[in-house]
């Protein structure tokens, strides 16, 4: 567990909205646009011991949701490319300021609608929830996680979009929240030492042990349902 997270977590812990600084406040716009669509979001996590017993750490929590509403298909955060900074500090600490700031400079270009940020979970079982706002410019969402004690894993669930096929917005929907590796630590298991990967490799989906089989992870671990208001 990495001590710069207690910060960030502690926020989250004391009513953050009102004790973060704005630039790590999310927009978490309540109001949906004419062409929009309003969705509650739950985040429900199952990191037991029974499913996952493998090294099974103490001290288990997820760090502040932190995520933003999007064009289809943004590259950002997707498997297979560096993560950024932001993307970083929140793997591997927990810290959402600078991620929050490369999002908001992306929908300063048009790519996006607006950023969230919600509270974290102490614990492995349990759930995050929130409200997100979509349009059809903008109708996907990624929202994320740091998974701790971990080198630099979290749990998101990236580029979901919830326009449907005939163009209307789904009423529900349930997706896995698969947990990533960021690239940028070395660790092998929760409780690794810090050791920066060099040079970083690109985000992939975490399949091996401890949190999975050599194949994939349990999908248990985390859920994530998204229905509309």
């Amino acid at each position: 567990m990495k001590t710069s997270y207690f910060l960030a977590f502690l926020c989250s812990s004391l009513l953050f909205l009102s004790s973060c600084s704005d630039d790590e406040k999310g927009d978490n716009i309540v109001d949906p646009p004419e062409d929009g669509a309003s969705y509650s979001v739950s985040f429900d996590f199952d990191w037991n011991s029974t499913d996952f017993p493998t090294d099974y750490p103490s001290g288990l929590h997820f760090s502040p949701l932190v995520g933003w509403v999007h064009v289809v298909d943004h590259a950002f955060f997707k498997e297979n490319t560096a993560a950024s900074s932001g993307i970083e500090q929140m793997a591997e600490t927990g810290a959402t300021s600078v991620l929050l700031s490369e999002m908001k400079s992306f929908i300063a270009d048009g790519k996006g609608l607006s950023t969230y940020l919600a509270g974290g979970h102490n614990g492995g079982v349990g759930s995050i929830k929130t409200q997100i706002v979509v349009s059809k410019a903008f109708s996907a969402v990624t929202l994320a996680t740091m998974l701790a004690p971990s080198p630099d894993w979290y749990v998101a669930g990236v580029n979901v979009n919830l326009m449907g096929d005939e163009g209307t917005f789904v009423d529900k929907k349930v997706v896995v929240g698969y947990v990533y590796d960021a690239g940028s630590d070395s660790g092998t298991t929760f409780t690794s030492t810090n050791s920066n990967t060099n040079p970083k490799i690109p985000i992939a989906k975490i399949t091996k042990p401890p949190l999975g089989d050599g194949e994939k992870v349990n999908p248990s671990l985390c859920t994530i349902t998204f229905t509309k208001i």
